[in-house]
């Protein structure tokens, strides 16, 4: 591995931003690249923010960081701090570099590969993201353990993203349920194979697709009641549409307008979805008691609830036994404390 050559400070040249949902995606890899981001993401509470023309925080930790790949350029570890401190402040030129340096010595780092790509992602250039994110793939394959190998996992998902980017639900599809055979519960797979097989018009699985994403993030992410509402209306199923409409309105902070419509749907195919609604609007507004009655309102609907049994539980409510079938569980009867 070649020494590093102190790079030139510069103004980070933004380019279109990454929303919170993908930066927060992007920290979901593999334990070490993790702990390094999670390093680096601190630095952005304190760009910009300067004492007398002191260095900045962000600016003081760039520094330390090629400080410590000055002292052992071989290290691995030193130059992904570094790559991923560059990545933070938006010097992407020169978080490539870094991690090229890495893939010079070890072209399969799965970890430097993933980086690279994150940061081909940032800057538009996707082709080449895909390269560095199938090398990942065609590298693990052969690997044991391939099937809960989380880097492996990630590279799936960032191909299925790229291939919707690039109108390619089948190539979508392929990438995101090799995504969830690694890892079942990743809520941003389950919306995005969503998404594809709606495109494929094929909206009864994508209808489940969503819904297995909202049940890990029911609350404060609103493109899959969106996404659920649409493959609800082309199902000509306008009840659970409205449903969904209302749950995004939810999302909105339109509580008042929320709980009104989802009310309205208490009653006929959509009434355990609206009670259940209902019951995480309450939630939302510190109404434990009345999400608790909401909840329990769906056991008497619904017998045995899962959804409704470990909400109950989390606001350490008993079932009332009047729920005939529900299961009990743990708590204090009655009211919600």
């Amino acid at each position: 591995m070649t020494t590093l050559t102190q790079p030139e400070t510069k103004p980070a040249q933004k380019p279109d931003g990454i929303s919170e949902r993908t930066l927060s995606r992007l920290v979901k890899w593999g334990a070490a690249l993790l702990a390094l981001l999670l390093v680096a993401f601190g630095t952005l509470y304190f760009l910009g923010q300067r004492g007398s023309g002191a260095p900045t925080l962000a600016e003081r930790q760039v520094s330390s960081a090629e400080e410590l790949v000055k002292k052992d350029p071989q290290n691995v570890q030193n130059r992904l701090k570094l790559a991923a401190t560059y990545q933070t402040v938006e010097r992407y030129d020169d978080a490539i570099a870094q991690f090229n340096e890495i893939l010079k010595a070890v072209p399969t780092n799965s970890t430097a590969l993933l980086g690279l790509g994150s940061v081909k992602i940032a800057q538009g250039e996707l082709d080449a993201a895909k390269a560095a994110f199938t090398k990942i793939v065609s590298t693990t394959k052969k690997v044991e353990f391939a099937n809960v190998d989380p880097e492996a996992e990630a590279a799936h998902y960032w191909l299925g993203s790229i291939a919707m980017k690039q109108n390619d639900p089948d190539a979508a599809i392929k990438e995101l349920t090799a995504a969830l055979g690694i890892d079942n519960s990743d809520a941003d797979a389950w919306f995005l194979l969503g998404t594809a097989q709606s495109k494929k018009g094929q909206d009864k699985v994508a209808v489940e697709s969503l819904k297995r994403a909202l049940m890990f993030v029911p609350t404060g992410w609103c493109e899959p009641y969106g996404a659920l509402s649409a493959s609800y209306s082309k199902l000509s199923q306008a009840e659970m549409a409205e449903y969904a409409g209302a749950m995004l309105d939810f999302c909105d902070k339109k509580t008042d307008a929320a709980t009104n419509r989802l009310k309205a749907l208490t009653t006929g195919p959509a009434a355990v979805s609206a009670l259940l609604g209902l019951g995480l609007v309450a939630e939302s507004t510190s109404d434990r008691t009345a999400a608790a009655d909401w909840y329990q309102k769906v056991l008497k609907a619904e017998p045995g609830n899962a959804t409704a049994l470990t909400a109950l539980a989390r606001l350490n409510v008993k079932p009332d036994p009047a729920s005939n079938g529900a299961k009990q569980s743990t708590g204090t009867q009655g009211k919600a404390s």
